[in-house]
């Protein structure tokens, strides 16, 4: 009964698309960041919507990107090489010319098995390449088809707009040219970064963590870990950036951390801070993940080593 009143309600649109002499619906793919589903970091996100298109492009189909959680990304990003950007008027709902593809990874089991994942996907995108249907198909996912080409397929996508360089104007005052970067990624360890199952330390163990990753950077910067003068720090904690923002050698980044997947619909701040730190880590001389304990081994810092084409290590203490 659902199924035959969701054929009546579009049905108009099937009427308008098929029957009445107007042209056909075009075929496209559209990666969809709408908040109707769990999308990920902004690192899941921008490895799922670099795979889709580097399909897309070697298979000859149209690719368009639909960005709208937690705010537009056509705020902060504009098209460089190729024009990715539709309207809201353009996509379309209707069971008769879309079709939604699920292309999930579940983080706990992707290390076991990769090749397998990788091969699924692979073969619903093949199947969607075939298909003679003229439809838009809807891309929902996390996949991660194209590493070692992440770098050249950002760069044709993305550019930074003019609101997005001023805020990087902004970031860049008062760091030197040449600069490292060092980045401790804590989830909700701390108790101040919302994501979802992610656990809080008792409050003992989370001023012991704290202490401990204080002082294993200065101990780093006294004994020469670093190549320049200046280190830049980020953190998904705003409690640690605040103590490491208080060491003399040390710069961090405006704005307060928040996943971007925990966000509320249409706020700019979590895409823009988590943007500002991705172009500022891509832009240093090299990347330190630094890990101890609980904390999480972050793909961000590694994401931003490969677009920006700097040296990335973990250091484990």
């Amino acid at each position: 009964m659902k199924r035959l009143r969701r054929l009546c309600r579009d049905l108009p649109a099937y009427i308008r698309r098929y029957l009445w002499p107007l042209p056909k619906f075009r075929r496209e793919v559209v990666v969809m960041v709408d908040g109707n589903h769990t999308h990920g970091g902004l690192t899941d996100r921008f490895r799922h919507i670099l795979s889709v298109y580097d399909f897309c492009r070697q298979n000859g189909l149209r690719f368009r990107l639909w960005y709208c959680y937690p705010c537009d990304l056509r705020l902060w990003l504009e098209p460089a090489e190729y024009d990715w950007r539709i309207d809201r008027k353009d996509l379309s709902f209707s069971c008769y010319d879309s079709r939604e593809v699920s292309l999930w990874v579940d983080p706990v089991t992707a290390a076991r098995g990769e090749e397998e994942i990788r091969r699924r996907h692979l073969e619903e995108l093949e199947r969607m390449a075939r298909s003679r249907r003229r439809v838009q198909y809807h891309v929902v996912g996390n996949t991660f088809l194209s590493r070692g080409r992440y770098r050249k397929l950002f760069f044709e996508l993305f550019r930074p707009s003019e609101r997005l360089e001023a805020a990087l104007a902004a970031a860049r005052e008062g760091l030197p040219a040449f600069y490292e970067a060092a980045v401790f990624r804590f989830r909700n360890l701390m108790g101040d970064f919302s994501e979802k199952k992610a656990p809080v330390l008792p409050e003992a163990e989370r001023e012991l963590l704290l202490e401990q990753c204080i002082e294993k950077l200065k101990e780093l910067y006294r004994q020469g870990g670093f190549s320049t003068q200046r280190i830049l720090v980020t953190s998904d904690s705003a409690t640690f950036l605040q103590c490491a923002a208080r060491l003399p050698f040390v710069d961090t980044l405006p704005g307060h951390p928040v996943h971007v997947d925990c966000a509320r619909q249409g706020d700019p701040k979590p895409d823009l801070k988590s943007l500002v730190d991705l172009y500022m880590l891509m832009r240093s001389r090299r990347i330190t993940l630094l890990l101890t304990g609980n904390m999480y081994d972050s793909g961000f810092p590694r994401f931003a080593a490969e677009l920006g084409g700097c040296p990335f290590e973990t250091l484990r203490f």
